[in-house]
C-alpha cells in the first residue's frame, strides 16, 4: 500500500468515529429521563401531571437524600409523604404513588441506596 491509500482509510476512519461519537452523544438520555418516563407510566391517578419533569427529578433527588432516614418501611413512606406536601403534591398516606416513587427514585436516581431499600424490606419480615 502506497501512503496515500493508507493516509486516506485513516481520515475515513476518523471521520466515522467523529460522527459515531456525535450520533450517540446527541441521542443520549439525560439524567433521569427514564425516571421520569417510569413515573408518568405508573401514576394511573394522575397525581404529578401537573408538575414538570425537572420538578419530578428533583422530587427524585430529594427522596434519595432521605434514604439515610428510612428506618422501617411505613417512616420511609412517611418521609415521602412529607416530601411530597413540601412540593405541594396532594396526596393521601396511602396513594399508592409514594412506594412507587420511593422504588423509581432509588432504583434510577440513586442505585447505592438499593441496600438501603432491601434493608426496609427485610425489617418487615
Amino acid at each position: 500500500m502506497n501512503n496515500k491509500t493508507i493516509l486516506g482509510s485513516a481520515i475515513v476512519f476518523i471521520l466515522t468515529v467523529i460522527i459515531f461519537i456525535t450520533i450517540s452523544s446527541l441521542n443520549s438520555d439525560n439524567f433521569g429521563d427514564s425516571y421520569v418516563e417510569q413515573i408518568r407510566i405508573s401514576d394511573s391517578d394522575n397525581t404529578l401531571i401537573d408538575n414538570s419533569d425537572e420538578i419530578l427529578v428533583q422530587l427524585g433527588r430529594d427522596i434519595c437524600n432521605s434514604a439515610s432516614e428510612w428506618t422501617n418501611e411505613q417512616y420511609s413512606l412517611n418521609v415521602i409523604f412529607n416530601l411530597l406536601k413540601l412540593y405541594e403534591i396532594e396526596v393521601n398516606i396511602n396513594d399508592r404513588i409514594i412506594p412507587i416513587l420511593r422504588f423509581q427514585s432509588t432504583y434510577e436516581l440513586c442505585p447505592e441506596n438499593i441496600t438501603v431499600l432491601e434493608k426496609l424490606f427485610k425489617i418487615a419480615e
